[in-house]
């Protein structure tokens, strides 16, 4: 049940997010959470995932539903 709770949660978000969200393919933006910050570009926005390149080179992964759920700065 949690499994489908997921994958639905992370469609939702996704569609979401292509749609609505203010944030575009190649944003730069700031990912603001208590325990860490991300910073990078928008390189990718999947049903499931939204990738973000850092300034470093690195990918970073962030799941549709905590990537809408998350305070985001561009």
């Amino acid at each position: 049940m949690f499994a489908q709770w997921s994958i639905l949660s992370n469609i939702t978000s996704g569609i979401i997010i292509f749609f609505s969200h203010p944030v575009k393919l190649d944003d730069t933006i700031s990912i603001i959470d208590k325990d860490y910050q991300i910073e990078g570009r928008v390189s990718d926005i999947g049903l499931f995932f939204v990738i973000i390149k850092t300034k470093d080179g690195e990918r970073v992964t962030v799941p549709s539903n905590v990537f809408v759920q998350k305070m985001i700065k561009h």
